[in-house]
């Protein structure tokens, strides 16, 4: 018995170790195709901002929304949230990135989530409440206002080798055959962002198949048998997938699923660190392009106000 649990035990650790290293190499694959597109840090940031200001003029978004409590109450609980991911001292304790990182892509999705509802008000658009929701209305905002490559989605289905790839420079062959434990700095091209989604899409579509398998199956039956086209309907009614679906994906790993993974890190200082700060940089330059939006509709007077007290 001793023997099979310990086995038992070595196979659960390997799989969550794995499962660790995917979303590590997901979420650096992003930061990598950030920086090979707009530079590192504070430059690349910098010029993030100002592609997304380009993309915004050419969509005649114009200032005239006042500052409205629900607005303030968003954005403020969004850059607190921020601003407890950015002020952990891992530079001198790196050791806490090991703990930290079973939160961070909780803080991350609420963060992400606050400062797309106040850019959603800043819009003049409908602020839906739940995740699902949420996830759905925040296409909007990465399809119409959001640079490369945050404005790049996975569609399709049922199969993987259904999908497609709007807006990135890849394709369902590519991203099958990439593979999730590859080093991201030799990945090529979208590949592996590509891969993020499609892995997130399929977990998405699974389920409501899974649900669609239950909710229709006959008396005395566990399920039913999809056909596909009925599979194929199922998948047109799943919204593209976006950043915003992965980084809620890992808030769910986090919070509920697996939270196990994070703790199989216990070894890894370097990959944990490098992971947070990665996560923490995704998010950093995503709430950067929402800002935008909200600046170009309040203003920037008032825009340096909202954010001087956190700054």
């Amino acid at each position: 018995m001793d023997i099979v649990t310990s086995t038992a035990e070595i196979r659960a650790l390997d799989k969550a170790q794995k499962e660790l290293i995917t979303y590590y190499h997901y979420i650096e694959a992003w930061v990598i195709s950030v920086n090979n597109r707009y530079g590192a840090g504070d430059d690349g940031k910098t010029n993030f901002v100002q592609e997304t200001e380009s993309l915004l003029t050419s969509r005649g978004v114009q200032m005239g929304t006042p500052i409205s409590p629900a607005l303030m109450e968003n954005y403020n609980r969004g850059r607190w949230t921020l601003s407890l991911m950015k002020y952990l001292p891992i530079d001198s304790y790196s050791k806490l990135t090991l703990y930290a990182n079973l939160w961070l892509p909780v803080h991350s999705y609420y963060a992400i989530n606050a400062i797309g509802k106040a850019s959603m008000i800043a819009l003049n658009m409908n602020v839906p409440r739940g995740h699902h929701p949420f996830i759905r209305a925040f296409l909007n905002l990465v399809q119409c206002y959001l640079p490369y490559p945050f404005c790049g989605l996975c569609v399709g289905g049922p199969e993987k080798w259904d999908f497609s790839f709007p807006q990135l420079n890849t394709s369902a062959s590519e991203v099958v055959q990439q593979s999730h434990l590859a080093n991201p700095a030799l990945a090529d091209g979208d590949n592996l962002i590509g891969k993020s989604l499609a892995t997130t899409r399929k977990k998405r579509i699974d389920e409501r198949l899974g649900n669609k398998r239950k909710k229709d199956k006959k008396p005395g039956k566990k399920w039913k048998r999809l056909t596909f086209q009925e599979k194929r309907d199922c998948c047109r009614r799943v919204a593209p997938t976006s950043i915003c679906d992965l980084i809620y994906r890992m808030r769910c790993k986090s919070n509920y699923d697996s939270p196990d993974m994070y703790l199989s890190a216990s070894g890894d200082v370097h990959g944990a660190t490098n992971h947070y700060k990665n996560l923490l940089y995704l998010t950093e330059i995503l709430i950067a392009g929402l800002e935008t939006l909200i600046e170009r509709r309040i203003g920037q007077t008032e825009m340096v106000a909202l954010k001087s007290r956190f700054e």
